[in-house]
């Protein structure tokens, strides 16, 4: 069983029994792509066999091809399980035809990647596979209008909607610090509350990619004081589950930068950025210092200088 990205682990039809006696992953939902095929026993609902898990069987034989109905019955699954914040393992019997088609299907739809072919690389660095032929891309992209992790509208729906005089581009500062520290899934649900706030002080947000976002607006004082209104919200303390309790953070901020362009915001983005360098490192991080535990120094000192130490 191979963690592929984020909550998405793929395995195989033993990977998923093992599940049963050990769980060191802590899978939470189990995704069976194992139809009819020719071992014995075949494919078959086990959901009894997992309690306290979500579990969704959908009976793809092992022919080579997965058709549109398993594609799209597996994607409305994920998504909803996903947006729950579960572990999912996709199975078939060997993890190798079936389970990665699916996966690289989600991996194109949710934007984690670019195309069909990207989403194949990216598994194969962590599993064999040969995937399945699965329905065309084009059938896909239509629907990948969403980013599944955080509910906005993601680039492609940027892309495709008619251009606005400025465009904003914010991300989450130290967010691979904080990703490191307390996991990826205190990290999706970070970003989940990032992008409520933008959604809430009334601006026109999109989830690029990762902890990238992209806001829209008629004038550059109208997003400039929208995304003040909501750095202020995002510095409040809230609490996440991470390492096994729920622990508060405290002074979590976010860069943005605006332009007539993403070329330009890109730009003033940079600026804002390095102009933050030096400066005294927030609560949240502070507590990691003091821990002495897992965290990358150099990181730091780049971002913080001396005061890092």
């Amino acid at each position: 069983m191979d963690r592929i990205v984020h909550n998405l682990w793929l395995g195989s039809q033993g990977d998923a029994d093992e599940l049963v006696r050990n769980n060191p992953a802590g899978i939470t939902a189990i995704l069976n792509v194992r139809g009819p095929d020719a071992y014995d026993p075949p494919g078959r609902n086990q959901a009894t066999e997992h309690p306290g898990k979500a579990y969704k069987w959908i009976p793809a034989p092992d022919i080579g091809v997965i058709s549109v109905k398993h594609v799209k019955e597996a994607l409305m699954w994920l998504r909803e399980h996903t947006e729950r914040g579960e572990r999912i393992l996709i199975h078939c019997k060997h993890g190798i035809s079936r389970s990665p088609a699916i996966l690289a299907a989600f991996m194109v739809e949710s934007g984690i990647s670019a195309n069909l072919e990207e989403a194949r690389a990216t598994i194969s660095v962590h599993r064999s596979v040969q995937p399945a032929t699965q329905i065309a891309e084009q059938r896909v992209r239509p629907v990948c209008m969403i980013s599944t992790l955080t509910g906005l509208p993601n680039r492609q729906a940027f892309n495709e909607k008619e251009a606005s005089r400025f465009v904003a581009l914010a991300d989450i500062d130290l967010m691979k610090l904080f990703d490191d520290f307390y996991g990826h899934i205190a990290g999706d649900a970070l970003l989940r509350r990032f992008a409520k706030i933008l959604s809430s002080v009334g601006l026109e947000a999109y989830h690029d990619r990762e902890d990238k976002f992209i806001c829209r607006g008629e004038s550059h004082d109208d997003l400039s004081g929208k995304l003040v209104q909501a750095r202020q919200v995002f510095r409040k303390p809230f609490q996440v589950y991470a390492d096994g309790r729920m622990q508060t953070i405290e002074e979590m901020s976010f860069s943005f930068g605006i332009g007539t362009s993403p070329d330009e915001s890109k730009t003033a983005l940079q600026k804002a950025k390095k102009a933050m360098e030096g400066t005294e490192p927030p609560e949240w991080v502070r507590q990691i210092i003091a821990t002495g535990e897992r965290f990358d120094p150099a990181a730091l000192v780049r971002r913080f200088g001396r005061k890092a130490r």
